[in-house]
C-alpha cells in the first residue's frame, strides 16, 4: 500500500477515533447530568405535590372549622323540631363549595339520630356512626356514592376519629381534625374530617364532618408548576392506576406494573428512583406515597412521577450529529490535507526511489532535483553529492561491479568463489612503434577514445572490465556479474562487435590523419577464482586461474596465425549453436601439458551462415589433410583458397607449415604448435 494512502487512513482513523471519543465521553457526561437534573426535578415534584396536598388539608379543615363551630350548627344540634338531615345537609354542600371538594358528608352518632332526633340515617358509618347527610359533585354517579358510603377504609378511617373522643384519658387533648390519602371505592382521595360538637364549651362530640378530594387527573394536571411541565405523574392505589396525567389511563397502568416488577413501589411507601421503557423511549421514575397515606393502609395509596430521558437527551443528539458532521467535515479537511501533504511527500521519495534505482543499474551521472529547505531538500542535495562521488569512483571502478556489489552485499568479504567464466583479452598491434611517434597528449586522447568505444561494447554485454595494462583490456563475463549460462556467447559477440566499432574508428582517424589501431583478441572459458585480491587498505576485485593465463596467451597467439580473435575450445563447445567457427589449430600453452585446439569466430549465425561455412570447408579439409602428414593435398586446397582470399593469415601460415615439412618431417611430428608468444 503506498505511503499517500497509509497517510491518508491514519488521518481519518485519528480524526474518527478523536470524534468518537468525543461523542461517547460527552454523551456519557451529557446523559448523567441529564439523570442527574431529571432526579433532581423529580424530588422536587414530590415535594411540590406533598405540599400541595398538605395545604389542600389544612384549607379544608379551616373551611369546616368555622362553620362547625358556628351558632347555628349548635342550634340545628340542639332544636329537636329541626330536621336534621336536611340542614347538615345544607352544612356540607357550603363545605363542597368552600373547599372545592368533590363530596362532603356527615356521620352523626347513631344512637343520637335514631333515639333522639328520630332520623333517618343514609347508611351505617361504623359501629357508633351513620351518614346523614351527603353532598357531592353532579358527575357522581349514584353506584359510586353507594360504594363511597360503604367503603370499609373511608369507614373504619372515620370510625378511628371518632372513637379517639371515647379513648381519651381526662385532661388529654385531642387534634379536632385529622386528613389522609385513602383509597376509597376505586379513587384516591385526600379525606379531610373535623369533629363536630354538640356543645363547644363542653367539648362534646356528636359527630363527625368530612370533605374528599379526587386526587383527579384534572387534579395532578393542576399540581403541574412551571419548568416541570414535562414531568407526568399518576396515582395509584394497591396495584390500580387511578388516576394520570397521561391521556390513557391504560398506559398508566402498564407504567405502575413495571414499577412494581422492579421492586420501586415498596410497602413501607419510601421514595425509590427506577427506570423503564414507554412509548418507544427511557423514562426515568420516582415512586412514593404521601406522608397524609397511612402506613398499613391496604392498597395504600402512592405517586409515581416521572420524565422521558431520551427527551432531555434529543437536545444533544442534535449536538452529537452536529459533532459527527463537523468532525467528517474536518476529516475530509484533514485527510485531503494529508493526503496532498502525503502526495508532495511521497513524490520527492518517489523521485529518490528512481534515481536509486538508476544508481543500481550503473547510470552513476544520476541526479535529482528537489527544491526547499526542508529535510527532503537536504536529501536530495545528499543524494546528488553522493552520485558526484560514485560517478568519480565509477571511473576507476567498473559500474558492473559496483551495481554487483550492490546485489550481492557479500562481494565486499574476503571471501573467493570458483565459478566458469569467459575470460577477453585485447591488445593493440603495433602499439609500441605508434605511440613513439605521438605526443603523450595526442597518444592518451586516442587511446582514451577507443577504450571508451570497446568500454561501451562490453558494457552493453554486461561484461566486467577487469583492468587496463596499457594498451590492453582485460575483461570477464560470468557469476557473480552474470547468472546466466551465455557468458561464451557474449566475449564472442562483444568480440565481433569490438571489430566493428575499431573499424568505424580507424575511418574516422584515417580522415583525420592520426595512425590506425588494430586489435588482437584472445577469450577462453572455463573455471577461475573470483574475488577480492590485495592488501588490507588496497583491494582489486579480479579473476585469477589458468583460463586467465591461456586468454592471454591466444591474444599474444594472433601474431602467429595472423588472426584477430582466437578462442579455446570450451568456449567453442558453448558458443557454436550461435557463432560460426572455424577451427585454426591446436597448440600447447607453456605451463599445460595437453594441447588446446584454438578457433577463430567468423560470425553470427544468421543469413550469412551458408557463405561463411563454404568458404572456409577448404581451409578445415586442409587441416585434416596437414595433421594426416598428408602434405601435398593439403597445399593444393590452400593454394587454391588463398586465390579467393589471399590475405588469410591461417592459411598462409598453415600452407608454409605443409612446404617445409613435404620436404622433410619428423617421425616424431605431432601436428601441435607450441604457443611462445605473450
Amino acid at each position: 500500500m503506498s505511503l499517500r494512502y497509509k497517510a491518508l487512513i491514519a488521518v481519518v482513523l485519528l480524526v474518527a477515533t478523536l470524534t468518537g471519543f468525543l461523542v461517547v465521553s460527552s454523551s456519557q457526561m451529557f446523559e448523567a447530568d441529564a439523570r442527574e437534573r431529571i432526579n433532581s426535578e423529580l424530588l422536587k415534584d414530590q415535594r411540590i405535590l406533598d405540599d400541595r396536598i398538605t395545604a389542600a388539608s389544612r384549607i379544608a379543615s379551616s373551611g369546616m372549622r368555622a362553620s362547625l363551630v358556628s351558632s347555628q350548627l349548635a342550634i340545628v344540634w340542639q332544636d329537636e323540631r329541626i330536621n336534621l338531615g336536611e340542614n347538615l345537609a345544607s352544612f356540607a354542600n357550603e363545605w363542597l363549595e368552600d373547599v372545592d371538594a368533590n363530596f362532603a358528608l356527615v356521620a352523626a352518632d347513631t344512637f343520637v339520630v335514631k333515639e333522639v332526633r328520630g332520623g333517618v340515617p343514609l347508611a351505617p358509618a361504623g359501629d357508633k356512626l351513620s351518614f346523614i347527610a351527603f353532598a357531592g359533585s353532579s358527575d357522581a354517579g349514584a353506584e359510586h356514592e353507594k360504594k363511597l358510603l360503604s367503603d370499609p377504609e373511608l369507614i373504619g378511617f372515620i370510625s378511628r376519629f371518632y372513637d379517639a373522643t371515647y379513648d381519651a384519658k381526662p385532661g388529654e387533648t385531642i387534634p379536632d381534625t385529622t386528613a389522609a390519602v385513602l383509597p376509597v371505592a376505586g379513587r384516591v382521595y385526600l379525606v379531610v374530617q373535623n369533629y363536630m360538637w354538640e356543645n363547644v364549651q363542653d367539648k362534646l362530640v356528636i359527630g363527625v364532618g368530612l370533605v374528599m378530594v379526587e386526587l383527579s387527573d384534572d387534579w395532578l394536571k393542576s399540581t403541574a408548576t412551571d419548568g416541570f411541565d414535562t414531568i407526568d405523574k399518576l396515582v395509584f392505589a394497591g396495584d390500580i392506576a387511578a388516576s394520570t396525567t397521561l391521556d390513557d389511563l391504560g398506559d398508566a397502568q402498564l407504567i405502575l406494573e413495571s414499577a412494581v416488577q422492579s421492586g420501586a413501589v415498596r410497602d413501607d411507601g419510601a421514595r425509590e428512583n427506577y427506570e423503564f421503557e414507554f412509548g418507544g423511549a427511557r423514562q426515568i421514575g420516582i415512586a412514593f406515597s404521601s406522608s397524609l397515606s397511612p402506613k398499613g393502609t391496604p392498597n395504600r395509596p402512592g405517586f409515581i412521577a416521572f420524565k422521558n430521558l431520551d427527551n432531555e437527551l434529543a437536545r444533544f443528539k442534535e449536538l452529537r450529529q452536529s459533532v459527527f458532521l463537523i468532525g467528517a467535515g474536518l476529516g475530509l479537511i484533514a485527510a485531503a490535507l494529508a493526503y496532498f501533504g502525503a502526495y508532495l511527500v511521497i513524490s520527492k521519495l518517489r523521485m529518490l526511489e528512481l534515481a536509486t534505482g538508476r544508481i543500481r543499474e550503473g547510470a552513476f551521472d544520476t541526479r535529482v532535483n528537489i527544491r526547499g529547505r526542508d529535510e527532503l531538500a537536504k536529501l536530495g542535495k545528499a543524494f546528488n553529492d553522493m552520485t558526484t562521488g560514485l560517478k568519480a569512483l565509477g571511473m576507476y571502478t567498473h559500474e558492473t561491479l559496483a551495481k554487483s556489489v550492490l546485489d550481492n552485499a557479500e562481494l565486499l568479504g574476503t571471501t573467493s568463489t570458483r565459478v566458469e567464466g569467459s575470460i577477453f583479452f585485447s591488445d593493440i598491434k603495433g602499439f609500441t612503434s605508434i605511440s613513439e611517434g605521438l605526443s603523450a597528449e595526442a597518444l592518451t586522447s586516442q587511446l582514451n577514445e577507443y577504450f571508451t568505444a570497446l568500454g561501451d561494447a562490453l558494457r552493453e554485454s554486461r561484461g566486467y572490465i577487469d583492468k587496463f595494462i596499457g594498451d590492453s583490456v582485460m575483461a570477464f563475463w560470468g557469476p557473480p556479474f552474470i547468472k546466466e549460462g551465455d557468458y561464451a556467447l557474449r566475449a564472442c559477440e562483444t568480440a565481433l562487435t569490438s571489430f566493428k566499432v575499431a573499424a568505424k574508428l580507424r575511418d574516422k582517424w584515417k580522415a583525420e590523419g592520426r595512425p590506425l589501431f588494430f586489435q588482437r583478441i584472445g577469450i577462453a572459458t572455463g573455471d577461475v577464482v573470483v574475488g577480492n585480491i590485495g592488501t588490507q587498505t588496497k583491494k582489486n576485485f579480479t579473476v585469477i586461474g589458468d583460463s586467465v593465463n591461456l586468454a592471454s596467451r591466444l591474444e599474444g597467439t594472433n601474431k602467429l596465425y595472423g588472426t584477430e580473435i582466437l578462442v579455446d575450445e570450451r568456449t567453442y563447445d558453448l558458443a557454436k549453436k550461435f557463432v560460426i567457427f572455424r577451427e585454426v589449430d591446436q597448440i600447447l600453452v607453456i605451463g599445460k601439458n595437453r594441447p588446446v585446439r584454438v578457433f577463430e569466430p567468423l560470425t553470427l549465425v544468421g543469413s550469412e551462415t551458408a557463405v561463411y561455412a563454404n568458404e572456409y570447408q577448404a581451409y578445415e579439409a586442409a587441416l585434416k589433410h596437414y595433421r594426416a602428414r598428408e602434405f601435398t593435398q593439403a597445399m593444393v586446397l590452400l593454394e587454391g583458397f588463398l586465390k579467393v582470399k589471399p590475405q588469410d593469415g591461417p592459411s598462409q601460415w598453415l600452407l608454409e607449415n605443409c612446404r617445409k615439412l613435404a620436404a622433410h618431417v619428423d617421425p616424431d611430428w605431432q601436428p601441435v604448435t607450441t604457443a611462445t608468444s605473450k
